[in-house]
């Protein structure tokens, strides 16, 4: 036994030494001895042994990791280093600060660097989890490897790096970003929650306009939720915060729209970053926004539309208004569209008008409004019309 362990103290017959530092309490002589050890995927599980001071041999056998010279064993001690130890060598659990041993069925080692700091590892990958339980890493700090000539690359969740490649393979962490589809506009979030409003204001959205707020996850269904609820942005298969104007009608009080031509800034920036096929064009005296190639939603008898709106004189002190679309759409079961009787020939072409405008609270304003938010109502009396 080891001879640092106090002596005259009362003979016990089992002792968790990783317990006994914890509680800071002197180690008790006993009949057996607990330790932790971990297999390379981090599973935990408890090592009975007869000396506080046992070799890597000792411990490997009492693992049942035999015959021994066909495993390596790697200790973690309670500063974070990982280290080898050799079948003979002693270790010194309690007073050395021993928290895990970890055994690989393997006869050659890996390197790897984390933030500078070089360790040893048994198998030819390592994971993401166990590089963040290896290297204390924060849920909110990213995993990125380092690249030559190229992108550094985001180690994901899940995933794992190959250390049998030539060279040292190098990671490092930084601040985690979080991202969220609010109605097409890509919002970064530094925090994996965030409010749904301020995920709307970050969007560029104005909150207090009585919207709507759909959470779209991939494999269930659409989910509603309030200004106020927290967004888990860690949660897998988020898709799009969809906005919803409040209220819509269906033609009761179509107003005409004024002439004349403008497009905003960000309207331009995001027509193009959702990759829409668009252009501006001027026809009777009337100028037009038209995307060509429109993705509907299932239940049309169309897959593809192109879709024009008119963009008044004053835009965006004048409010845009309807939307038209070619060809003219039913439903695919045969049933014809509310409020869409009208046809417009637009540069040559006829189109049906979708008598849809904004009401209430959600009426247009021209500080906040634009083609981004015109485009919501289009996308929502689209849906509503096949029951999305």
């Amino acid at each position: 036994m080891n001879s640092t362990i106090p002596p005259n103290q009362e003979r016990v017959e089992l002792e968790n030494i990783t317990l006994a530092r914890r509680e800071g309490r002197p180690l008790r002589t006993a009949d057996h001895y607990l330790i932790q050890a971990f297999d390379p995927n981090w599973q935990s599980y408890v090592v009975e042994i007869d000396d506080p001071v046992p070799t890597g041999r000792q411990i490997l056998t009492a693992a049942g990791k035999t015959p021994v010279e066909r495993y390596l064993l790697l200790l973690f001690d309670d500063k974070g280093v990982l280290e080898v130890v050799n079948l003979d060598q002693q270790i010194d659990v309690y007073h050395r600060g021993v928290e895990q041993f970890i055994a690989f069925e393997s006869d050659r080692l890996f390197y790897v660097a984390l933030n500078g700091q070089r360790f040893p590892w048994g198998q030819a990958r390592i994971s993401e989890n166990v590089l963040r339980q290896v290297g204390g890493i924060a849920e909110d700090q990213a995993l990125w490897l380092e690249r030559h000539n190229e992108p550094d690359q985001l180690v994901a969740d899940g995933e794992s790096v190959d250390l049998d490649k030539t060279g040292l393979e190098k990671l490092y962490t930084q601040p985690k970003c979080w991202q969220l589809n609010v109605q097409g506009v890509t919002v970064n979030s530094e925090q994996p929650t965030i409010i749904a409003r301020d995920a709307l204001k970050a969007a560029g959205f104005n909150p207090d306009k009585g919207w709507i707020l759909v959470l779209k996850i991939k494999g269930e269904p659409k989910q509603s939720i309030g200004m106020y609820d927290v967004i888990d942005l860690r949660k897998p298969g988020i898709e799009k915060l969809r906005l919803t104007p409040a209220e819509i009608n269906n033609g009761e009080t179509a107003k005409a729209s004024s002439l004349e031509f403008a497009l905003l800034e960000q309207d331009v920036a995001y027509l193009n970053h959702q990759g829409l096929n668009w252009e501006t064009r001027i026809g009777d005296g009337r100028r037009w926004l038209i995307i060509h190639g429109f993705a509907l939603p299932s239940g049309y008898d169309h897959e593809l539309v192109d879709l024009a709106v008119e963009i008044p004189t004053s835009y965006p002190d004048a409010q845009l208004d309807m939307f038209f679309v070619h060809p003219a759409l039913t439903l695919a079961n045969g049933g014809s569209i509310g409020q869409t009787e009208i046809r417009q020939n637009i540069l040559g072409k006829v189109y049906q008008r979708w008598s849809r405008h904004l009401n209430g609270i959600t009426r247009w304003n021209p500080s906040t409004d634009s083609v981004i938010t015109h485009l919501a109502v289009v996308e929502e009396s689209l849906l509503r019309e096949v029951g999305q």
